[in-house]
């Protein structure tokens, strides 16, 4: 909502994140200081790249990737960017035009294992579906790679649709995780991997 007032285009403006990308190499401890920055780092015809880092002063070390999706908050779909986003976050996108396809694996293999999972109400948002930053509790709960106090790992999370409250289907394979909907459409994917060190 901040962004949408700096930039003036509150009222015509909604978004739906695509995908966000975590690389934690330490990841912060207690009473540590810590320095936080956020800025736009992409920005295409509908679509915006935001990125977070989070540095402290006992090692911390996370950097985010975020793909948003601008889209007609009445018709829902995608729709341009307007001028006036352009002229407050052009310059600090430096050109990079994000891409807002998919890269997982659409469907789980054959050979992965179920899990079942569910939904409440309090996990859905003011858009009427679970909020993005639940599925992360699937991903510590199920993969080894984000468990709390992982580090030198990769995270990433895919949203394809959204889902409500109720019963969902987890399929996992290795180190990903495929989020079902009672009709086995796949509403998300979630992956985790070791990871370099930043820098």
């Amino acid at each position: 909502m901040a962004d949408g007032l700096d930039a003036r285009v509150l009222a015509q403006s909604a978004w739906i994140l695509r995908r966000a990308t975590i690389r934690i190499d330490r990841i912060p401890v207690f009473a540590e200081s810590l320095e936080l920055r956020t800025w736009c780092s992409g920005v295409a015809k509908s679509v915006a790249e935001r990125s977070t880092t989070i540095s402290g002063d006992r090692g911390a070390a996370v950097e985010v990737e975020a793909i948003w999706v601008h889209v007609d908050p009445v018709a829902r779909r995608p729709t341009r960017l307007p001028p006036e986003f352009h002229a407050v976050y052009r310059a600090s996108a430096a050109g990079n035009r994000p891409r807002s396809s998919l890269r997982h694996p659409a469907t789980p293999p054959d050979d992965s294992h179920a899990l079942d999972w569910t939904f409440t109400r309090a996990d859905i948002d003011i858009a009427g579906h679970v909020n993005n930053t639940v599925y992360w509790r699937i991903a510590e709960e199920y993969l080894d790679g984000a468990a709390p106090g992982a580090e030198a790992v990769a995270l990433e999370a895919e949203y394809r649709s959204g889902i409500g409250a109720g019963p969902a289907r987890v399929h996992r394979a290795g180190g990903m995780l495929w989020v079902s909907d009672s009709s086995g459409a796949v509403v998300a994917t979630l992956s985790a991997e070791p990871y370099g060190p930043l820098g």
